[in-house]
């Protein structure tokens, strides 16, 4: 039963595959695409930081949909939220249709504030969360990183599948 819910997952990001661009065309606010969540990581309190890849993905796709999903190591992969965007000057509005991880913003118009860095690769966003899934109030902005996700010139060698 699982590795058919693998292989349902499979097939459905496969069919977003012709919808999504891969960061072969880059405009101050094209977003479409496959972003990765990261995270930044130091040694040391106060030493430098590296920015590191997490396990949760945004498909962005030409036609306004959007798909996060998390992969599992060694379980395989759960679509975590659903809807549709739309991107204006430096907001990308989620249209959220469905969300597990945080699901009081379902039916909901969710504002992510962002920026770019100069190769576009990384987007900054912050957004509002007013309330938890159990209504208390939070009031607060959270902060996210993500990284656009590329096709490299040529299958790495060291690729483990």
């Amino acid at each position: 039963m699982k590795r058919l819910n693998l292989v349902a997952l499979v097939v459905a990001l496969l069919s977003l595959m012709p919808t999504v661009s891969w960061g072969q065309k880059k405009g101050k606010a094209d977003l479409e695409g496959i972003w990765q969540l990261c995270f930044y990581i130091s040694g040391a309190q106060d030493g430098p930081t590296s920015l590191r890849a997490g396990n949760t993905f945004k498909i962005l796709s030409k036609d306004g949909h959007i798909t996060n999903f998390t992969v599992i190591p060694g379980r395989g992969a759960i679509i975590t939220g659903e809807g549709t965007y739309k991107v204006k000057n430096n907001i990308l509005r989620e249209s959220v249709k469905k969300n597990i991880h945080l699901p009081m913003l379902e039916g909901l118009d969710n504002d992510l504030h962002f920026t770019l860095s100069e190769d576009e690769n990384v987007m900054s966003v912050k957004f509002f969360v007013k309330e938890d899934p159990q209504g208390n109030v939070i009031d607060a902005w959270h902060y996210e990183t993500w990284r656009r996700v590329e096709m490299p010139a040529e299958y790495p060698q060291d690729l483990v599948r």
